[in-house]
């Protein structure tokens, strides 16, 4: 049976495969939901407009050699290039396109009857002597020449050349196969025709009823009403006049120069003018000339927000670590407290963040209706999930709504607020801009609450690229975790009348489609307030509030949470202390220009003599961090190089080991064998970065999940990995990590349990 692959799944999708093997590929695509995906993705990349050819990245990039397509498609490659195009496919759409269309190009021109023109039949023969060739021979019907059956005339050996250049291999009407057929092409024409003369006569103008009658010095016919005449002896009849002689009617004086009218010069529209014309028109609304107001494109329906920067809410949560983005300074970042003394107030259009694992209150709005946000932190260490910081943009809300604002990562909640001398519920109407993505979401009452989420990540082989790469997969969701709510899509014309409790609608850029209601996955991971052990819970939350209370002044962010990486010996919860500081340094690196300032101290951490969970805690900062935005990898890059774990050379070093296991490896519940291999020799690697990366890979691995919890792993000493590679200490390390890994290969796949009704 076929091993589902780029190569098979083509033959699959293009039909080239036996009905054996056609019928069980087909179970493995049903049951695979990346076979799935992949086969959507193929077929839209295909018919996508605007793709190019794709262009190589250096001299060695095999993967845009149009030799190598072929020879991966005429299953001739070496296994190692072989991994290298799917991998680079997997990776890129325009790769794909490539592979996927050249594949269904040639399915189907080899399975068309050839069709070679007289000419070319008798060079080919020609060029093998007698007797091994016959040049007189006569083709066969499944060699026809392109003017039919015909043998080639020898006097006139150019006769089929033209056909043979425009026909492209079609036969004509003269190569019909019979009388039937010919007679086919005649009735078709012949309907073609009859067509063609109906609608040029229906298109002819046709003699309407006869005009009224007018006299006879008029050229034109009378348009206004023939008044009745009045009643006969009621009015006396006027004398007749005699017509005057014809020639003694004066003649016309043509008008001099200075007598004609001038015509004034038509006004030139700009193309702001002729846009607002335009969609006064579409909207059916009468434009006066020179008073159209602006509109939004007639492409989008949603205009963009107010860039005004004003005060737009506050903080109401204390002990919290709330920063926003100094106006004043790039890269700076300053904190918000709750007290209204001290004048921090949220402005419109600045970026503000809750720092991984607070969570905070904020109220935006005008103070007779507001909205509650939540900004939602979180640390592995209290929920094993993708989300870490929560970072928004708010903006002036346009008429009918009660906020605006852009998530620009991570997890939010929405409320509306009690408001009124009798606390009455109000409701509130939210415009949420998340990625691509427009979300109008009204809340009914106090009692919704609304989760909105956005998470970027790598998907596992996901091709590397020093510069440039893939972009990193966003996924997005709406779901209510209280009462009832409704969501409407005006870019996409969608509504969801009531949300119900417990259900969300989601949005991946993979496909990029909206889906329709459905149950949430985990209800304990969707819960704003999570239960968790009570011991673990304390100390978490003592050690946030404890950094909360060290920034005493709004400027002191960074310098307080970088003295809290290395903890010095005798700190309570050092491990813990140095974790939590991690993920907040790494989140700081967020949104500014001056990025790569804030990810040297946690380079110098990866290679520190701190405990082991503090290096596995910088792998997982920083494998968060580079998935949140495309141009993050070149910035990682520049910093690695810096600090010495890689040169600018053409060959793999160790920022660019590094990178790859960064951005996702190996798929934690579906692991490909190879890549466990891989993993081990990453364990060996001379470099203790690279080392805690692969070791990072095979935790998820093991615990199945994206965002491992450092925990002691039994009787595996994971400490090790920093021990000297020639090490005695360091060999048994690497033997119990090798025996770990070849029980997980022989793992079986988790079964993927049903979704709650």
């Amino acid at each position: 049976m076929p091993r589902l692959t780029l190569r098979t799944l083509l033959a699959y999708l293009d039909d080239t495969l036996a009905p054996v093997e056609a019928k069980s590929l087909g179970r493995k695509v049903a049951g695979s939901d990346e076979a799935r995906e992949l086969v959507d993705r193929i077929k839209r990349v295909t018919r996508r407009r605007g793709l190019k050819t794709p262009v190589p990245a250096d001299a060695d990039d095999e993967t845009a050699d149009p030799n190598t397509v072929a020879e991966y498609l005429d299953n001739t490659l070496d296994p190692a290039t072989v991994k290298q195009v799917e991998e680079t496919c997997l990776g890129s759409d325009v790769h794909l396109a490539e592979v996927a269309a050249v594949h269904q190009i040639l399915t189907l021109v080899l399975t068309e009857p050839v069709r070679v023109p007289p000419r070319a039949n008798r060079r080919m023969y020609g060029l093998v002597e007698s007797p091994a060739s016959r040049p007189k021979r006569r083709p066969n019907k499944k060699l026809l020449p392109v003017s039919g059956t015909r043998p080639p005339e020898l006097d006139r050996p150019e006769a089929d050349d033209a056909d043979a250049a425009l026909l492209l291999g079609l036969k004509r009407y003269a190569a019909s196969d019979s009388w039937a057929g010919r007679l086919a092409l005649v009735g078709i024409g012949a309907a073609l025709a009859l067509i063609l003369v109906c609608a040029v006569y229906m298109s002819l103008p046709h003699r309407g009823p006869n005009p009224p009658e007018t006299s006879p010095g008029n050229s034109f016919a009378q348009l206004t009403p023939t008044p009745v005449p009045p009643p006969e002896g009621s009015v006396p009849k006027p004398k007749e006049v005699e017509p005057k002689p014809k020639e003694a009617e004066p003649k016309p004086t043509k008008k001099t120069t200075d007598e004609e009218p001038v015509v004034p010069a038509p006004k030139a529209l700009d193309p702001t003018e002729l846009s607002a014309a335009l969609g006064a028109a579409v909207a059916g609304e009468a434009v006066a000339a020179g008073a159209a107001e602006p509109r939004p494109n007639l492409s989008d329906p949603i205009a963009p927000p107010d860039d005004k920067v004003a005060e737009i809410g506050r903080v109401e949560t204390s002990r919290v670590l709330v920063v926003a983005q100094d106006p004043g300074a790039a890269g700076q970042w300053v904190r918000l407290k709750a007290k209204p003394e001290d004048d921090d107030p949220v402005l419109a259009n600045v970026p503000v963040m809750a720092l991984p694992g607070y969570k905070a209150h904020l109220l935006v709005g005008p103070r007779d209706k507001q909205v509650q946000v939540l900004l939602w932190g979180n640390v592995p260490e209290q929920v094993p999930y993708r989300v870490f910081e929560s970072r928004v943009k708010f903006h002036q809300p346009p008429t009918g709504f009660d906020a605006d604002l852009t998530l620009l990562g991570g997890r939010i909640y929405l409320k509306s607020k009690v408001t009124g001398a009798d606390k009455k519920p109000a409701g509130a109407k939210v415009r949420v801009r998340v990625a691509r993505e427009v979300w109008d979401i009204t809340i009914p009452n106090a009692q919704a609450d609304v989760l909105v989420e956005l998470v970027s990540w790598f998907e596992p082989g996901t091709m590397y690229a020093r510069k440039e790469g893939p972009a990193p997969r966003q996924e997005a969701r709406v779901a209510v975790v209280a009462g009832t709510a409704s969501l409407t899509a005006p870019r996409r014309f969608k509504t969801v009348p009531k949300l119900e409790r417990k259900t969300q609608v989601d949005w991946n850029s993979g496909s990029g489609a909206l889906s329709d209601p459905k149950p949430i996955a985990s209800d304990l991971e969707a819960d704003p307030n999570p239960p968790l052990d009570g011991e673990v819970l304390k100390i978490i939350t003592r050690t946030l509030s404890d950094a909360a209370t060290k920034v005493t002044d709004k400027n002191v962010v960074r310098q307080v949470v970088e003295g809290r990486l290395e903890p010095p010996p005798g700190t309570p919860d050092r491990d813990l202390v140095a974790r939590l500081a991690v993920y907040t340094q790494a989140a700081l690196a967020d949104c500014t220009p001056a990025g790569g300032e804030h990810l040297k101290p946690l380079v110098d951490l990866l290679r520190s003599e701190l405990p082991w969970l503090a290096r596995q805690s910088a792998v997982t900062a920083l494998t968060a961090w580079v998935a949140r935005d495309p141009g993050n990898t070149t910035i990682l890059r520049s910093v690695l190089v810096n600090k010495g774990l890689g040169e600018e050379t053409d060959n793999e070093d160790a920022a660019d080991r590094l990178l790859r296991l960064l951005r996702g490896f190996v798929s934690p519940t579906k692991p490909d064998p190879d890549r466990l291999d891989d993993l081990i020799k990453f364990l060996g690697d001379k470099e203790i970065p690279v080392r805690e990366a692969a070791l990072w890979n095979v935790l998820a691995v093991e615990l199945e999940t994206w965002v491992p919890l450092p925990l002691e792993r039994g009787n595996v000493n994971v400490g090790a990995v920093g021990a000297a590679v020639n090490s005695e200490e360091y060999k048994k390390f690497l033997a119990s990590w090798r025996t770990k890994v070849d029980a997980l290969k022989k793992r079986p796949a988790p079964v993927p349990l049903p979704r709650p009704k």
